[in-house]
Order: structure tokens, then C-alpha cells, then sequence
């Protein structure tokens, strides 16, 4: 087996004159001093460079490699603010919401100009759609006004994607239809260098792992949110 090393470094400022800093810099060296690859004093300052592979960690039931320099308050703090943000679009009752993502929505009527721009918090408008047809989220196509069809199928490869068209999708609409894929698949193991290929199966269908899905005439029409006493019943 072919050895792979990690060419990417971390490279950190200690102030030694803190005992903050300097408790910082003795945890860093009990938990990476292995690792370390060189460093420099600057009067009270020490500057470290030291190998980041220790920052990925193997997780087992994704077969993958995580980073683990990640920061959560940010990482929250952004998605929070963005789902208040996206709150006063999708609750709006000036129009109605066909689909949304984490920064995308598809509505019956043009927002507001002042929501649309290209300053920090506003909407690009990207089409203009004239037909659209949504399985799951990430999983949708449309037709624009300039006849453009547009296809959008998360975890499917992009090669198989040429085959399907908003009319296939339509044709998914109805209760316990779906479609089936073989792809092949590429899973990496970052530090041993390892790429497996594997032959997997793709089911395109209606999917809504967190609400429940409405057909009207055996034709998927909606959804509604889960409630508690329901799901409890159900168990029961």
C-alpha cells in the first residue's frame, strides 16, 4: 500500500508573557506535540508549526475522514440567523411557497424590490419559472420562461441526471411511484489514501423524512408537519 502524507500544516501565535495564553500552549502540547514541526520565538511569543493530520478523526459508520477545526457558535449563529431570515419569507401570506432551501425560495410573485439586490441579505433573482415540479428537498426540476430545463437531484450523479426530465419527475407524483439508478459510487479514506468504487442503487421518489406527505387522488399534493400525538398513537 502507497503511503500518503498530509502536506497541509497549522501554523498558531502563543503570547508566553498570558498565563492564559500560557495554559493554551500546554494543552496544545500535551494533546499535538507530536506533531509539531518547527517553531520560533518572537520576543514573548511563540509561533508553532505542526502537521494538521491530527485534526481529522475516522469516523466509522460514514467510512470517512471529519476535519475537526470547526468552530459550532459560528457555525450555528449562521444558520440560526439565516433560518429567522428565511421565516419572514416562507410565513409571508403575500404569496405562496412552492419550495425553499437554506437560501433559495420559489414564490407566485415578485418580492419586494428592496429584497432583491446584491447587497449582504438580499435575493438574486435566478428564474423565472413557468413550470416546476419538487420530490424532496434538493431533489426538484423546472422549466423556465426561456424554455430551459433545469435538473436538480442531490446524491444522483451528474451523468445519469442527462436522462431525466421534468416530465419523469411529474411522473414520480403518484403514490408509491419511483425510479431506480445504478451508479457508481467513489468512497476515500484521506490518511490511509484508500479510494473504494462500488456499484450502489439510487430510488428517486417523493420523499419527506420530516413531514408528512398529503395525496389527493393518489397524486402527491402537499405536506404537513408531524405531531407529536400522532406519532405517538402510531406507535402504540
Amino acid at each position: 500500500m502507497k503511503k500518503v502524507i498530509l502536506e497541509s500544516t497549522i501554523i498558531e501565535m502563543f503570547d508566553t508573557s498570558c498565563e492564559t495564553e500560557k495554559a493554551i500552549f500546554k494543552d496544545m502540547l500535551d494533546i499535538y506535540g507530536e506533531t509539531i514541526k518547527d517553531y520560533i520565538e518572537i520576543d514573548q511569543h511563540v509561533l508553532t508549526v505542526r502537521k494538521s493530520m491530527i485534526n481529522y478523526k475516522y469516523n466509522e459508520n460514514e467510512d470517512m475522514f471529519h476535519g475537526l477545526d470547526v468552530n459550532i457558535a459560528i457555525a450555528s449563529a449562521i444558520a440560526g440567523g439565516a433560518r429567522m431570515w428565511m421565516t419572514t419569507i416562507k410565513n409571508n401570506p403575500l404569496f405562496n411557497l412552492f419550495y425553499s432551501d437554506t437560501d433559495s425560495i420559489v414564490i407566485d410573485k415578485p418580492l419586494p424590490s428592496y429584497m432583491v439586490g446584491k447587497e449582504l441579505g438580499q435575493f438574486k433573482l435566478e428564474y423565472i419559472l413557468k413550470r416546476a415540479v419538487f420530490l424532496a428537498p434538493k431533489v426538484y426540476g423546472f422549466i423556465t420562461t426561456d424554455n430551459e430545463e433545469v435538473i436538480k437531484v442531490k446524491g444522483l450523479n451528474k451523468d445519469l441526471l442527462t436522462d431525466i426530465h421534468v416530465q419523469d419527475l411529474e411522473n414520480l407524483l403518484f403514490i408509491d411511484a419511483s425510479k431506480e439508478f445504478n451508479q457508481t459510487k467513489w468512497y476515500k479514506k484521506v490518511i490511509e489514501g484508500e479510494i473504494t468504487v462500488t456499484e450502489v442503487a439510487y430510488t428517486l421518489k417523493v420523499t419527506s423524512n420530516k413531514r408528512n406527505p398529503i395525496y389527493i387522488d393518489n397524486v402527491f399534493e402537499n405536506t404537513k408537519p408531524f405531531y407529536y400525538d400522532e406519532i405517538e398513537n402510531n406507535n402504540k
